[in-house]
């Protein structure tokens, strides 16, 4: 007995880590990176207009913000095997059910697998510091992370000619989440809480924060995450304002996503190793600005062009995550403060979605709602820079990512 207690414990072997953490991550975002290109055809089925389009891609930022500041408590409380399985099972229902009645089920269903999805960011990473080959789990999650969010974008419209309507297509984005309980429940190890109960401490997110001088840090986690799903949600009816075609759209956005796949593969462990990540991180918002104004210009001139700029832009987010477990790393509570970091960063970003929303309702076209996302992303920029100076990191000498350490400003200066 055991020897049989000790094999259900031993950590499983990387490779089917990876299979576990790549198949997962698929689930992270194609449930709602899709609702984007039909989204005017699901406000029309519903008679709805902006402002219910607006809640529509809000919600999941909300379930996001949720899901991230009760972690802690979570994570006391379950092993990972179960948390994963309960967290797929949650996306599974709720793309079943969301499409198949009012808008009210619709929008409660999107909020339920969203909260699955943010139970899955906040677990995954759990599975990736617990495997001793952070570096190769790091990268298939990020990684597969974006390869579900160009699929996302990218496959919805086609799909829904295939398979006979919007509703179809929109549910079989649940058979992602089917495929992924069957391999967690296979590979994953039944045993082991990720934060047992008598370690846990339970701190106001902003307190976290303060201690941790990465109030800058949530802030721009937020403001990344914004402007993302602001062009998740929005960007197909920009373009199809400009007069590119809902096929088109899709397929600009799932363009728009691919920068993110050989970024997040090449790019966190340089951010993570770096003295200075805050001139990564803000070097990247640049191109988010730059492609915001192509858009609000000129949409219909160069789609091709700024999608792959603002693509460019927006893989900001693999490299912020990077720059979040490293500073998670080095704390004495790494959970509570990836927690405060994006719970505090997904209520910001909530804002965003809706708030595009009741602007296009009460306004003419798309000039004003993307200059106010031009301003945040400027804003963003400016964020990233000031990052610098909360706290400056020393590489590690060896190993993973998530073995560097923070340490005072004039003491990264004279080494």
């Amino acid at each position: 007995m055991a020897s049989a207690d000790s094999a259900a414990a031993r950590p499983a072997p990387v490779a089917a880590l990876a299979v576990v953490v790549g198949v997962a991550a698929l689930n992270l975002r194609p449930g709602i990176t899709a609702v984007g290109p039909v989204l005017d055809t699901v406000t029309g089925h519903y008679g709805a207009g902006a402002g219910a389009a607006g809640i529509i891609t809000a919600a999941p930022v909300f379930a996001f913000a949720i899901t991230s500041l009760i972690a802690p408590l979570v994570l006391s409380r379950i092993s990972v095997r179960n948390g994963l399985v309960a967290s797929l099972a949650l996306v599974g229902i709720g793309l079943v059910v969301r499409p198949w009645a009012d808008l009210v089920v619709f929008v409660a269903g999107t909020f339920l697998a969203a909260i699955g999805v943010g139970l899955l960011a906040v677990l995954l990473p759990v599975v990736v510091r617990g495997s001793g080959r952070t570096g190769v789990l790091v990268t298939t999650f990020t990684t597969a992370l974006q390869a579900g969010a160009v699929i996302g974008f990218a496959a919805v419209v086609p799909l829904t000619r295939v398979v006979g309507g919007w509703r179809r297509a929109l549910t079989l984005w649940a058979l992602l989440a089917v495929a992924a309980v069957v391999v967690v429940w296979r590979s994953v190890p039944a045993r082991g809480r990720p934060h047992s109960e008598n370690t846990r401490r339970e701190r106001n997110p902003i307190e976290v924060l303060r201690r941790t001088r990465s109030i800058g840090l949530a802030l721009f986690f937020g403001l990344q995450a914004l402007v993302a799903f602001v062009v998740i949600g929005w960007l197909p009816s920009v373009l199809e304002s400009a007069g590119v075609s809902a096929s088109a759209a899709g397929g600009y956005l799932g363009v728009l996503t691919c920068p993110g796949v050989p970024i997040s593969l090449l790019v966190p462990p340089l951010v993570a190793a770096s003295a200075h990540p805050a001139r990564w991180l803000a070097g990247f918002s640049v191109c988010t600005v730059a492609g915001v104004l192509g858009f609000l210009i000129a949409p219909g001139a160069a789609p091709l062009l700024w999608s792959l700029v603002l693509g460019v832009g927006l893989s900001v987010f693999s490299l912020a995550l990077a720059v979040v477990t490293v500073r998670a790393g080095s704390t004495p509570a790494p959970i509570e403060f990836s927690s405060a970091v994006q719970g505090v960063g997904y209520l910001i970003a909530a804002l965003g979605p809706y708030a595009v929303g009741v602007i296009r309702r009460f306004t003419d076209g798309w000039t004003v709602p993307l200059g106010v996302l031009l301003a945040v992303a400027i804003l963003q920029t400016i964020t990233a820079a000031a990052c610098g100076r909360e706290t400056k990191y020393i590489a590690p000498e060896h190993g993973s990512p998530i073995e560097a350490r923070t340490v005072p400003d004039d003491q990264t200066e004279r080494r």
